[in-house]
């Protein structure tokens, strides 16, 4: 990949002087450093899980809190929902959409709802189509809408009007959605009835809608779960669809809940571009076709979708789905013999490392966040080795996903994603998921490789309890160990608690910095990771993955050459998001014009060219909401890279300067500036823990020689 452009000593010096330039931060952090408190000492937690008496005692749901009830009898999946003995249609004729729109930042700072409702009143009307709006969740309105309020709007001749009113509540609570629905279906019953959540979207685990005037509150899907089943009653019939114009809730944890209340899941895996779906196609579409299934609705929408991403710039990354849910059944039993026989391999380290190679949504890494949201197809077929029947498990999912489209990022994703803890971030995580989980056996499968993040010895790790016959897998006294995840976020040396055996490091005949491994079984990968280095003070360069890899003699060695990828010639604090054989993209945290965010760039190895994406906000770590737009650059606009300072306990970013967009952005491999810096390896094992390796001292000089200090090892 790296294609070296040698830019002038100049611009190198200039570079380095940008660095310089944030002394005043560095001195703060090195004077709070003298003030912190040393590092708590590792221990990792017991190998035994047992579930404490009283754990979790939510006592017997049923049908009153949920119409989906999952129980295992004899070690089988057994599967009950609500169903009507005579369904019939809930109006005469027609559509009617009903739009859950929590505006969010998403409005108040850019006016994407708004921008949303223009599309669907300028499209073509039928007294036969209606859209019907609940409003709510935004502390702006660029329309003449109440932020005080609660507002509902039906769409008549072009127009909005105004039809009910009601005070003020958190659209993340179920008791919130239940009444907007209930209404809905008796003021605007018909024949075909759908229903589409619109704002942010966290995936299985953070839900969606997330209100900003009661502190991004947002529904989970246990919460959806729960409001619409109080309203199954009211409902004559299934929704044809329900939808989320949101990003990443085509999941099989959401299809799970929805399959009482739908006949189809629209939905995307992967992040939804700030131009969401085209209302004017789809009200153009209905208003010619008002008796148009689901179904051949949803064959409309993947494709309006897809054209719309391209419109607005932002296809590459693109996935949308339609699910049947009649379907969802015959998958979910098949996928629970096949997390049976991943559970039972006795190779959890070997399919974890298998999993990890699979298409994920979301961002999935240090500087952006974790969802922890992994496409199905890609873990049916990385685990094929494993477990025979995920052959099986394959031909129902692609049975259930009858429709989809996805960019060039995301080819061949199978349209249906799920959790799987890449990098998990605590306990609570984990409770969640098993609140939601469709699989006890998959619950204990992810338990395992969760419990990996500990530092305990999985061997000896005995989770059999959770496999137990139950009347309700949702009840089942989960417990999670407090210990999960616990390294996450930590820069964590290799030593005694690392999971990967490390023989020795040094420099070899040739110069070469060198990892020789002992132990391999739980080793992921390996990057090397640089640093600068300033008077007590590390500054993080970020990690690149041209590392060499013998497997054979579990040897590991760098391909550094004093070079690293650059914006202009400025360093970029670059770390990876995903890698295919046509493309590598990659993160680094930026301010764009004072805000800051990441700046996602990607490698095109047909074309050998590096080509900027745009500007992505991430994972928001309190909530778990993921930013929904990639922010297209324009010339005018101000870069300011971003590096994370270390001193002692303490880290802060610091900044290299600015760099004003005019033209083409030049992405390229440049020498680096002369100074002093460290280099190491990370290495990741395969439940998402990274260490880094002993360090070793460089210097670059003015001529931009590089001179190691292996005697530092």
């Amino acid at each position: 990949m790296k294609k070296h452009t040698v830019i002038s000593v100049a611009a190198a010096i200039a570079a380095a002087m940008s660095l310089s330039g944030c002394a005043g931060t560095v001195d703060e952090l090195l004077a709070s450093s003298d003030e912190a408190a040393s590092e708590e000492e590792y221990a990792p937690s017991s190998q035994t899980h047992e579930a404490p008496s009283g754990q979790n005692d939510v006592g017997e749901r049923g049908y009153s809190d949920s119409a989906t009830q999952l129980s295992v009898s004899g070690g089988s999946l057994e599967i009950d929902r609500r169903t009507r003995s005579d369904s019939k249609p809930m109006g005469d004729s027609g559509w009617t959409i009903l739009v859950y729109l929590c505006g969010t930042d998403l409005e108040s700072d850019g006016s994407a709802a708004s921008a949303d409702i223009y599309e669907a009143i300028s499209a073509q009307y039928s007294e036969d189509v209606h859209i019907v709006y609940q409003t709510g969740g935004t502390g702006q309105w660029y329309l003449d809408f109440s932020n005080s309020t609660i507002q509902r709007y039906v769409n008549i001749e072009g127009d909005l009007e105004l039809v009910d009113e009601i005070p003020n509540a958190s659209m993340g609570s179920a008791d919130t959605l239940a009444d907007f629905v209930s209404w809905g279906i008796e003021n605007y019953p018909a024949e075909n009835m759908g229903l589409v959540f619109w704002n942010h979207g966290g995936g299985s685990i953070s839900g969606v809608c997330f209100d900003e005037l009661y502190e991004s509150d947002s529904l989970s899907l246990r919460e959806i779960d729960e409001a619409l089943n109080s309203v199954y009653d009211k409902m004559t019939d299934k929704f044809e669809f329900i939808g989320f114009d949101a990003c990443l809730m085509s999941t099989l944890e959401t299809a799970n809940i929805l399959v009482p209340y739908a006949n189809y899941m629209f939905a995307s895996e992967e992040l939804e571009p700030g131009g969401g779906w085209n209302y004017t196609d789809i009200m153009n579409y209905l208003a010619e076709n008002p008796d148009a299934s689901g179904a051949e609705l949803g064959e409309m929408q993947c494709a309006s979708y897809y054209q719309h991403c391209i419109d607005n710039g932002d296809s590459e990354g693109t996935t949308f789905a339609i699910t049947d849910l009649s379907a969802l059944d015959e998958l979910l039993v098949s996928f629970d013999k096949t997390a049976q026989e991943m559970y039972e391999s006795g190779r959890l380290n070997d399919i974890a490392r298998a999993v990890y190679g699979a298409d994920n949504f979301g961002g999935n890494n240090r500087s952006e966040g974790y969802t922890n949201m992994v496409d199905l197809k890609g873990l049916l077929t990385a685990v094929k080795p494993y477990a025979p029947n995920a052959a099986d498990t394959l031909e129902k999912l692609e049975k259930a996903v009858i429709c989809s489209v996805f960019g060039p990022q995301h080819t061949g994703a199978g349209g249906i994603s799920l959790y799987y803890p890449l990098s998990v971030q605590g306990s609570q995580e984990l409770s969640i998921f098993s609140d939601i989980c469709t699989s006890s056996y998959y619950l204990a499968f992810v338990d395992s490789a969760a419990y990996g993040t500990s530092g305990g010895d999985i061997d000896g790790y005995d989770n059999s309890y959770i496999l137990d016959d139950c009347d309700d897998l949702w009840d089942n006294d989960y417990f999670a160990d407090d210990n999960i995840g616990s390294n996450y976020g930590d820069f964590c040396q290799a030593d005694e608690y690392c999971t990967i055996g490390i023989e020795s490091v040094y420099f070899d005949n040739d110069g070469i910095y060198t990892v020789q491994l002992s132990d391999m079984d739980a080793f992921n990968y390996a990057t090397c990771s640089l640093f600068a280095e300033y008077d007590g003070v590390s500054v993080y360069l970020g990690e690149d993955d041209d590392v060499i890899m013998d497997y054979d003699s579990m040897i590991l060695q760098d391909n550094f050459d004093g070079s690293w990828v650059s914006l202009d010639g400025i360093p970029l604090a670059i770390e990876t998001v995903s890698v295919t054989d046509d493309t590598s993209v990659y993160t680094c945290p930026i301010l764009l014009n004072g805000e800051q965010t990441n700046l996602r760039i990607e490698y095109d190895w047909n074309a050998e060219q590096w080509n900027v994406i745009g500007a992505w906000a991430g994972i928001d770590p309190q909530t778990g909401a993921a930013a929904r737009e990639t922010v297209l650059l324009h010339d005018g606009d101000v870069i300011t890279p971003l590096y994370l300072a270390i001193a002692g306990d303490n880290t802060d970013y610091i900044d290299a300067g600015d760099y004003t967009v005019n033209g083409d952005i030049e992405i390229e491999y440049a020498p680096l500036y002369d100074g002093d810096f460290s280099y190491s390896m990370t290495l990741y094992d395969v439940y998402g823990n990274y260490y880094f390796t002993d360090t070793v001292m460089f210097t670059i000089d003015e001529y931009g020689d590089v001179y190691f200090y292996p005697d530092d090892l």
